[in-house]
């Protein structure tokens, strides 16, 4: 009975052993399992990917590290340094503007030129004409009436890059009126000479008889005066005269404008095809010079077999050449005067913190050349300090000076009264960037005056203005300053680039020396360590053959 009690117990614990294993086989335990073991291999399969990470990190680590690599590095950075300092991110600028292409900043601030040129036109109104033709004074008085302010705008179209390194453009100039910097009412009259009947009489001095005739009936007809009242905007604009336009309709290859208006002949013809030098090839010294105007290399209207004067290496005033010493000369082209203007360096200053150079006009520019070439001469001679300019008017006679005859020969009341010469006021010249050849600021002051030959064969009141020089008007080009995009990237190449270029070049050099001589270093300490391995290994291996052969020695003696 007691072994059937001991029996019926042991069934029923298996029994509760087997539902208990039942109950841990049910479903949820079952989902409990899968879960563990599907966390415990995403666990595992993490694991596994950041080592092969860590693994792909330290291979690149390792391949960009490696001593090849270094020495690559090294010596590239150590000729990168050294071609640096020997061409620098400075030349490389002014190279690359040499060939002055389309899209690059030059280019384009060429291109568009910024509207920073100021015109300033200053008239003379003659105060005692009355008293002057009486025979009272002995010549005439002016006063200075001014400025009238236009801005002038320059526009660059049809470029075209020609096969031998130049490039080819049309240059337009003409002025716009500016309102607001004006204080002179252009409807105020003032007394000035008849330019077109006064300048016709003397273009025509020296004419025969036939000719003279003409205009005397043309004086008798229209009966005009040597001096006329006329508003500043006429006289300026649209300055004309009856026997004038009479003249031209009779003979217009002897009259070839009836407008003698002072801007109106200025602007008139102002469309000009110029052909600059570009490209490596012609080097710093000669980047942007003219080399063709209206497609001929000589000045226009002068002969080219008398006058030795040429265009070529001279500057409309745009772009400068590059790399500019003091000893240098700029050639200054300006239509307007009919001539190259020379300026010589004259001082060193600042602005904008750039350092710069200024350029003043030689005040002997208008001077005589006594060496029998002097193109800009007339007959009878004229005064130092005056210039013919007739071969870019029509021969019109007209001769162009400093303002107020500042400088040259002619003493102030030479021909009139009334001038105020002064150097601040009237002279020329430019302030510019000597590396790159950009202007800061430019001052072109020019006087244009009537010539007036003998007109003893005319009326008497004509013969009195005789052998003189009258003063017209005279205009000052302004440039004033340069946009600020210009100038802080004239100053981040002349001021910051420089030192900053040289801390890079070093940086790169030391960094190259220090590659170099940690994979010396590092190689030499290898190879001391691969030597004493090897002595190592090979003491070791005399001392287990000696004790090798000692046991043996020992053995064989046990034996024998």
């Amino acid at each position: 009975m007691s072994s059937e009690k001991i029996l019926h117990e042991d069934n029923g614990s298996s029994s509760g052993s087997l539902r208990s294993d039942d109950s841990d086989s049910n479903p949820d335990s079952a989902s409990d399992s899968l879960n563990s073991l599907y966390k415990t291999n995403d666990n595992t399969c993490a694991e596994n990917c950041i080592e092969e990470t860590k693994c792909e990190v330290n291979k690149k680590r390792g391949t960009c590290c490696s001593p090849v690599v270094q020495c690559v590095w090294g010596v590239l950075l150590i000729l990168l340094s050294i071609g640096s300092f020997i061409f620098t991110p400075l030349d490389f600028m002014l190279l690359e503007k040499l060939n002055m292409r389309p899209g690059m900043p030059p280019y384009e601030w060429w291109s568009d030129p910024p509207d920073e040129v100021k015109l300033r036109t200053y008239v003379f109104n003659v105060t005692n004409h009355e008293r002057f033709l009486l025979g009272l004074d002995q010549k005439l008085n002016v006063e200075e009436i001014g400025p009238i302010v236009y801005l002038e705008k320059l526009l660059h179209s049809n470029v075209r890059f020609n096969e031998n390194s130049t490039m080819t453009y049309t240059a337009k100039r003409f002025p716009i009126y500016l309102p607001d910097l004006n204080n002179i009412d252009l409807n105020a009259t003032i007394i000035v000479p008849n330019v077109g009947v006064l300048g016709i009489f003397s273009y025509l001095h020296n004419a025969n008889y036939f000719v003279k005739t003409v205009l005397r009936s043309l004086v008798s007809m229209y009966n005009p005066e040597p001096f006329v009242q006329v508003s500043i905007y006429d006289y300026l604009w649209n300055f004309t005269d009856p026997v004038l336009e009479m003249s031209r309709s009779l003979v217009p290859g002897l009259v070839p404008v009836s407008n003698t208006g002072m801007l109106a002949r200025v602007y008139a013809d102002f469309t000009d095809e110029m052909t600059v030098k570009i490209g490596p090839q012609w080097g710093h010294k000669e980047f942007f010079q003219i080399d063709r105007f209206r497609g001929q290399p000589q000045i226009p209207g002068f002969d080219p077999d008398v006058c030795p004067d040429r265009i070529f290496g001279s500057t409309e005033g745009v772009m400068y050449a590059q790399r500019l010493t003091k000893q240098d000369v700029l050639q200054y082209w300006r239509k307007t005067v009919c001539k190259l203007m020379p300026l010589y360096f004259d001082s060193e200053l600042t602005m904008f913190n750039v350092p710069l150079y200024r350029y003043n006009l030689s005040e002997n520019a208008f001077d005589r050349v006594t060496n029998g070439t002097d193109c800009y001469d007339t007959v009878p001679s004229l005064h130092p300090g005056l210039s013919d300019t007739s071969k870019c008017y029509f021969d019109f006679p007209m001769v162009a000076s400093f303002p107020h005859f500042y400088t040259g020969g002619i003493p102030k009341d030479k021909f009139v009264t009334g001038l105020k010469p002064d150097r601040y006021k009237h002279n020329s010249f430019v302030i510019l960037e000597p590396y790159t050849g950009t202007p800061f600021e430019a001052v072109a002051r020019m006087q244009s005056n009537l010539l007036v030959h003998d007109l003893t064969g005319f009326q008497e009141k004509f013969a009195n203005v005789s052998n003189s020089v009258i003063p017209l008007f005279w205009a000052e080009y302004h440039q004033e300053g340069l946009p600020s995009k210009i100038r802080k990237t004239v100053y981040f190449s002349i001021v910051i680039l420089p030192p900053l270029s040289i801390i890079i070049s070093t940086t790169m050099l030391l960094i190259g020396i220090y590659l170099l001589t940690k994979l010396i270093y590092s190689n030499n300490l290898e190879n001391d360590s691969l030597k004493s391995i090897l002595i190592f290994k090979s003491k070791n291996n005399i001392a287990n053959k000696n004790k090798m052969l000692a046991f043996e020695k020992e053995t064989f003696l046990k034996t024998s």
